[in-house]
């Protein structure tokens, strides 16, 4: 699938899933669970392969810098969230970690080590080390870039270093399954955002104060 699709589908996954309690955390794990879903395609292996990382690089820093202009401008949180639960040290390991993981796997064929479940659980368990709220968020995430993968026509190594890995061909990476899951996956997040604890209570105060 497209790079878009996967974070949209991600997106959508982590709140489905996770359905977060809290402006900070709704605003963080909608960023990492959509960042969670791009980046195993990061091994990308094609004649296309620069351009699909800068894109995969660029939806990630647009997510972080979403992130940090929400937390600056609209102060909902997300810092005092994280120092609560983090430190400086445990963000600067567990940072150096994931790149660490992310340079390997960068270096691997296509849907081998970032397609696999030893992928998944390496890199929670570094997310989980500098953000832990979040760390549910980025797993869900970067798990549903692994099933919907499995659906075309290339081999994935979940099982990497073993196996030869499987795929169900049902579809092709660029075809109608994929504008179809984009665009559902978009709806569905934008409705999971709007029915959040969070966001349905600055709704109701909203519409309470019109009412006055």
């Amino acid at each position: 699938m497209l790079g878009k699709t996967h974070f949209s589908v991600g997106m959508a996954a982590g709140l489905a899933v996770c359905r977060p309690q809290s402006l900070a955390i709704l605003v963080a794990g909608t960023a990492v669970a959509g960042f969670g879903g791009i980046i195993s395609d990061i091994d990308v292996g094609t004649s296309d392969a620069h351009n699909k990382v800068d894109h995969i690089i660029g939806l990630a820093m647009g997510a972080i810098v979403g992130v940090v202009i929400a937390d600056a401008v609209f102060h909902v949180g997300i810092y005092n969230r994280l120092m609560a639960d983090s430190n400086i040290a445990r963000i600067i390991i567990g940072t150096l970690a994931f790149l660490g993981i992310c340079i390997f796997g960068m270096k691997q064929p296509h849907r081998s080590f970032m397609h696999s479940i030893l992928a998944l659980l390496g890199l929670s368990f570094f997310v989980y080390m500098i953000f832990p709220d979040v760390a549910p968020y980025f797993s869900i995430g970067f798990a549903s870039h692994m099933v919907i993968d499995a659906f075309n026509g290339k081999r994935e190594k979940l099982f990497w270093p073993i196996g030869k890995g499987f795929a169900l061909r049902m579809c092709s990476s660029n075809g109608m399954i994929n504008n179809l899951l984009f665009h559902l996956s978009n709806i569905a997040t934008v409705i999971l955002i709007l029915t959040s604890r969070s966001v349905f209570s600055i709704l109701l105060m909203v519409m309470g104060f019109l009412k006055r």
